[in-house]
């Protein structure tokens, strides 16, 4: 157990998210129960600073188990969006529209995305606070946005680590 301890310290990752996601869905967890058990994981990962890839990961399964039966094979679902992508774009809107985060601004910017996204107020706040770079996991949504971006003669754009 001491070994466990010391390695998760170093920032390795002894926790395969994939292992975790197969064994809640092949064991009859219902679909609601999965979700909660996923969130209170993704929690704990987050709290103790685990690599955020984990937690998007976590995020994608939960949006999956929370549509509505047959939708998941819809074509509004091909390209994955994220709560990270998503936020990161409406704060080059809110930016390039001359509002920008203070500490005090980030609660309320963080609400407005939440309601426009619906993904967790929460969650895109801590974002505002603790702004992590997106990784590789990240690129396909990247570009596809980048492109939606450049489109529309969007002079900024997202990036991400390539490394990462």
């Amino acid at each position: 157990m001491k070994e466990q301890n010391s390695s998760s310290k170093k920032n390795t990752s002894i926790i395969d998210v994939n292992d975790i996601l197969e064994v809640l869905s092949q064991n009859n967890f219902s679909n609601q129960k999965q979700v909660e058990l996923i969130q209170v994981l993704n929690y704990v990962l987050h709290k103790k600073q685990y690599p955020h890839d984990l937690c998007g990961i976590m995020d994608k399964k939960i949006q999956l188990l929370q549509q509505p039966p047959g939708k998941e094979n819809s074509e509004d679902n091909k390209t994955k969006r994220t709560q990270k992508v998503t936020t990161d774009v409406l704060m080059l809107f809110l930016h390039k529209s001359g509002i920008r985060p203070t500490s005090d601004d980030k609660t309320k910017m963080a609400r407005l995305i939440s309601y426009l996204t619906d993904f967790s107020e929460e969650k895109i706040r801590q974002r505002l606070s603790n702004a992590d770079e997106l990784t590789s996991y990240h690129r396909e949504e990247v570009d596809t946005i980048n492109k939606i971006l450049t489109g529309l003669n969007f002079e900024k754009s997202i990036k991400y680590n390539k490394q990462r």
